[in-house]
């Protein structure tokens, strides 16, 4: 996606023109530019064009979609901010060193985010808390049905429900997990069953582990160990030489 800004400035004769106009727009379309055109009987003098890849912003796709090709005039809050930064950033990009180039491109992010947010939400555009939990819990089914898939990610599960991947991480988010860390969990969990269940005696270590879509031996040593306290062959070893309960009742009769 795509976000277009014609923002205030100077005039030939020093004098402050007003603020132009916002407009989301997708990228593969073109662009109609006399939609750029100022709310006054001006046309725009200049256009400043941010560029936002779709998986960074916090609104789905489809909303998105219902924001595209609207001229905003910016006339307060997120909008306005945006519309000024933008125009700051445009003036002055040319003097800046690469690496404060990059931290002001990123705030022109968060910047856009919150204004498409806010934009979104005055709009009702965005989902009620029912469905974005009722959402959330589809996509954690889709994730447990697809755990041993080693290409699964947050860009692929997004991707999977239409949605961008920062959303993606903001519905994880109101839950307290992450995408990753959840997905990582699951994978743990169904990794250590299978060690401990003498039914997969006869797998092998690095059988589970893909099966469970861990390509990675060290990777998933690393993880395993950390959640829980020790190597997954060591923890096999202990779990299956270790007598079942109900032997050691039979034991003490």
């Amino acid at each position: 996606m795509s976000h277009a800004a014609t923002p205030p400035g100077p005039d030939h004769d020093g004098t402050q023109r007003d603020t132009g106009t916002l407009m989301l727009w997708e990228g593969s379309p073109p662009l109609d530019a006399p939609a750029l055109t100022s709310t006054s009987t001006e046309p725009t003098e200049r256009a400043i064009v941010l560029h936002l890849p779709l998986a960074i912003l916090p609104v789905p796709e489809p909303t998105l979609r219902h924001l595209a090709a609207q001229p905003i005039p910016p006339t307060t809050g997120p909008g306005l901010l945006l519309a000024r930064f933008m125009e700051g950033l445009a003036d002055q990009c040319a003097t800046l060193e690469t690496k404060l180039a990059l931290r002001l491109g990123s705030a022109a992010v968060d910047l856009s985010a919150v204004f498409l947010m806010n934009l979104a939400d005055a709009r009702g555009l965005l989902l009620p808390q029912p469905r974005k939990a009722e959402l959330l819990e589809e996509i954690k089914s889709f994730v447990m049905q697809n755990l041993g898939e080693p290409r699964l990610s947050p860009a692929l599960i997004a991707s999977a429900h239409h949605i961008s991947v920062r959303y993606l991480h903001c519905l994880f988010q109101q839950d307290k997990h992450t995408v990753s860390g959840f997905l990582r969990e699951q994978r743990l969990e169904r990794c250590r069953a299978e060690l401990a269940d003498p039914a997969h005696a006869a797998r092998s270590v690095g059988a589970i582990r893909a099966r469970w879509g861990f390509p990675d031996a060290a990777v998933f040593g690393r993880a395993f160990k950390r959640a829980y306290g020790v190597s997954p062959g060591e923890y096999r070893k202990r779990r299956l030489e270790a007598p079942c309960p109900s032997c050691r009742s039979a034991e003490h009769r």
